[in-house]
Formats: structure tokens, C-alpha cells, sequence
């Protein structure tokens, strides 16, 4: 079975790309894995 790609709404500025990533770190220090919530990454836009 294929996988489909998900469109993302996220607006994203020129001079910048999506990236996905497992985990991220919270403002305390603690990480919050994407898989504890129930999807398989975040997207996080940073500069290329």
C-alpha cells in the first residue's frame, strides 16, 4: 500500500524550508516525543 503525502498549511516564508522532526524540546527542558501525541513528527520551519 502507498503512503499519501500530506498537504501542510503552513505558510512558509521565502528563504525558509519544513522540516520534521521526532521531538521537540520544551521551554522547561522537557522533550515531547511526536509519537507520545499521536503523529509521526512535528513540522518546524527553519532557515536554509
Amino acid at each position: 500500500m502507498a503512503m499519501q503525502q500530506q498537504k501542510l498549511k503552513l505558510p512558509v516564508p521565502e528563504g525558509y524550508v519544513v522540516k520534521f522532526v521526532a521531538y521537540i524540546t520544551l521551554k522547561n527542558g522537557q522533550r515531547l516525543y511526536a509519537k507520545a501525541c499521536g503523529k509521526r513528527a512535528f513540522p518546524i520551519i527553519v532557515k536554509a
